[in-house]
């Protein structure tokens, strides 16, 4: 895949050798902290060892149609993703469709009605149906547990379990690290099984036991000591996000915004190189022995791994670049494997990886799917009763406009494009054949799809990228992140160290190079 501009190898006798500042990774991380060094007169060099920039963010053309095949929207938090889209000219929009809906089994009350939808009586279901995010919750923690929307989902006996967190006092789960024991503690098993477990699976794709809660929902423990409530705490939480629509994108696809950010760096005279990769990195001395805040990195030209997901490899010899800021915005494998040589840093850290995911794209022309039966998409909850393998469906044609609009221009009227995601944490790589999706698609819609109405379609794998932030891991990052700082002209970013979601690792990103950039250190030399 290629997904941003690039200059692509460079011989290394026409590369310049000394930079303002080294990016290593050319992911959302990298790109951003570049981009925000050249707002602050600073000459950016960016290497990516892959073939293409951009990383989670990334775009294929599928039956003509050019679309994300990774990130496709981000969370509001802050305003550090949306100052950056409109400074590059681009426009961020909301999804249309209503929201996601959680498509769950039936609850153990089974004298309560279960919610009628769409193919509510297909046999293939078994019993399982179609139910709205709660209106006012986050990551699926409600801010009234007896609102009709939540009792829906959790029942009536599950619903008033959670109303007792209002009784509790602020002191009861206020040890609980990690999201699932949190939630469990102040409102009930029911709430983190029918509505944290699938919602956090399928956006963080990690089980709430794994997520650490001060990373995922930021300021929520701190809330809660305020508040005296889980409720209370979310629906402050909920208070500070501006406007009501939480998800955004940009319009014609996210992948826009690594390509604008690519070209922002180049015309202000960085760099963005790939399949060049990082192999030492060593501070520099003056010649008189005088420790200085300058940095050489020995840089080589790569080619794949063994695997898509694997590091790549050098394909070459090596050359050096010098320069007074290196961030490392790379894996973390990469990353540590360059600070063991920074004396002072600790880099006894392990990152778990991430649960496997496939993502099927389908383009099909299917005039049933013009009722917009799912809205913008669902999740599934996980379970091995559960009727589809997919963990999730998006209605790209009901949730984007601009979606929408090419597929048609492209294919004409009742053209669809709909995307399923595979993969659950501990579990094996999947491999989701097209009758698989076309099944799943089929189930979860309502609407039958068949290989005749097939227009493309494309299968994606991105195994191993979202590794769960747990709180050990929070803790154990957060000491080398303090290592680092105490090197002068020195940063570690990316998702591994601010915590998964554009919103968190663009705001870590642009902050640090803020900070960087403002550090009294001398500027290389320019013609």
């Amino acid at each position: 895949m290629r997904t941003g501009a690039s200059s692509g190898a460079t011989e290394p006798h026409a590369l310049e050798q000394e930079w303002d500042a080294v990016i290593v990774g050319g992911g959302i991380a990298g790109l951003s902290a570049a981009w925000e060094m050249t707002r602050h007169g600073l000459r950016p060099l960016v290497v990516e060892a892959r073939g293409y920039t951009g990383g989670l963010i990334a775009a294929l053309t599928i039956g003509g149609v050019r679309m994300d095949v990774g990130a496709e929207a981000f969370v509001v938090r802050g305003t550090e993703v949306t100052s950056m889209v409109s400074s590059l000219g681009l426009e961020v929009i909301a999804p249309r469709g209503g929201g996601a809906q959680l498509f769950l089994p039936p609850r153990d009350d089974e004298g309560e009605p279960t919610p009628s939808g769409p193919g509510t009586s297909d046999p293939r279901r078994r019993g399982w149906a179609l139910h709205h995010f709660p209106a006012r919750s986050l990551l699926g923690i409600p801010a009234d547990p007896l609102a009709p929307d939540v009792v829906a989902v959790l029942g009536r006996a599950g619903a008033h379990r959670a109303a007792e967190d209002a009784r509790m006092g602020p002191d009861v789960g206020a040890e609980c690290t990690d999201l699932a024991s949190l939630v469990a503690t102040r409102m009930g098993d029911t709430v983190v099984e029918r509505l944290v477990r699938p919602i956090t699976a399928g956006i963080h794709t990690a089980d709430p036991e794994r997520l650490d809660a001060d990373t995922v929902l930021p300021g929520l423990r701190e809330a809660l000591a305020r508040c005296g409530s889980l409720a209370g705490a979310i629906a402050l939480l909920r208070d500070r996000r501006p406007g009501r629509a939480v998800d955004q994108g940009v319009d014609g696809g996210m992948f826009h915004l690594t390509e604008c950010l690519s070209r922002a760096i180049e015309a202000a005279g960085g760099r963005v190189l790939t399949r060049v990769g990082a192999r030492a990195l060593r501070p520099s001395a003056t010649s008189d022995g005088v420790d200085q805040p300058w940095w050489s990195l020995s840089l080589a030209p790569t080619r794949p791994g063994a695997t898509p997901s694997a590091e790549p490899v050098p394909a070459g010899p090596p050359w050096s670049v010098s320069t007074t800021r290196v961030v490392l915005a790379c894996s973390a494998t990469a990353a540590l494997r360059l600070l063991e040589s920074v004396p002072g840093v600790d880099t006894d850290v392990v990152v778990a990886s991430g649960a496997p995911i496939a993502r099927t794209t389908l383009l099909v022309q299917a005039p049933g799917l013009d009722r917009q039966p799912v809205g913008q998409g669902l999740l599934v909850a996980p379970g091995p009763l559960a009727p589809v393998e997919a963990k999730s469906l998006s209605h790209l044609s009901t949730k984007w406009s601009w979606v929408d609009r090419s597929v048609r221009a492209t294919h004409g009227p009742q053209a669809h494009a709909i995307r399923l995601s595979h993969g659950r944490p501990g579990q094996p790589s999947p491999s989701p054949t097209l009758e698989a999706a076309l099944h799943d698609a089929s189930v979860l819609t309502g609407v039958d799809l068949h290989p005749e109405d097939l227009l493309a379609h494309s299968l994606v794998h991105w195994d191993g990228t979202l590794p769960p932030f747990t709180p050990e891991h929070r803790a154990r990052v957060g000491r080398l992140a303090a290592d680092v700082s105490r090197r002068p002209g020195l940063g570690v970013t990316g998702a591994w160290v601010a915590g998964s979601g554009i919103a968190a690792v663009v705001s870590h990103s642009r902050q640090m190079s803020r900070r960087m950039s403002d550090q009294s250190l001398p500027k290389c030399a320019q013609e």
